[in-house]
């Protein structure tokens, strides 16, 4: 079966006409520059970079983490930010990666700061996430997770998410200085 790749103008329209996304307790939506104190502080938390193999990230980083504006979907590996608002308040983001528009392939990855977690805030942000990259053209999505980090792994398990692959000792963390083994779940779209 032949497959067509996703038309970049077709994602950026479903994406942007989504937005902002609201589930039953959130509201997804562009990160925008007044957000960057409150994505310093969860992001760069202790213990958060254990999670993203980054170290803390800098003013600049933050910057353009924060900049704001509509989403660009252009070539492979760009990707969408968006902030989790609950009850109001920015609680953490998520990411949404187109890693091949040839593939219709996607990749998600979320962070909740540790005072909305354990709330299902992270799974029904993703859950939401996954349906967007559905709409924008996807057919198979990813989660590139640390072997240790077991709440990220529940959520993409939640998804219906399955382990495809393990890569053992793949990457130094640069948060912990240590070698680490990765998983990728994945699901795609029946």
């Amino acid at each position: 079966m032949r497959v067509d790749p996703i038309a970049p103008a077709d994602a950026m329209r479903a994406l942007r006409g989504a937005l902002p996304l609201r589930t039953e307790r959130l509201v997804l939506r562009t990160l925008r520059p007044d957000d960057i104190d409150v994505v310093r502080g969860y992001r760069n938390a202790p213990g958060q970079r254990r999670w993203t193999y980054t170290p803390d990230q800098t003013e600049a980083e933050l910057m353009a983490w924060t900049a704001g504006g509509a989403p660009v979907v252009l070539r492979d590996g760009d990707a969408t930010q968006l902030g989790i608002e609950l009850d109001g308040a920015l609680v953490g983001d998520l990411m949404v990666r187109i890693t091949s528009l040839r593939s219709r392939q996607a990749e998600l990855g979320w962070m909740v700061a540790a005072e909305a977690q354990g709330k299902g805030v992270a799974t029904e942000a993703a859950r939401a996430a996954l349906e967007l990259a559905w709409a924008m053209g996807a057919h198979r999505v990813i989660a590139h997770l640390d072997e240790e980090n077991v709440a990220s792994r529940r959520v993409a398990e939640r998804l219906g998410m399955v382990v495809e692959a393990r890569h053992v000792e793949d990457e130094v963390n640069p948060a912990t200085g240590e070698l680490g083994t990765s998983l990728i779940l994945a699901i795609r779209r029946t």
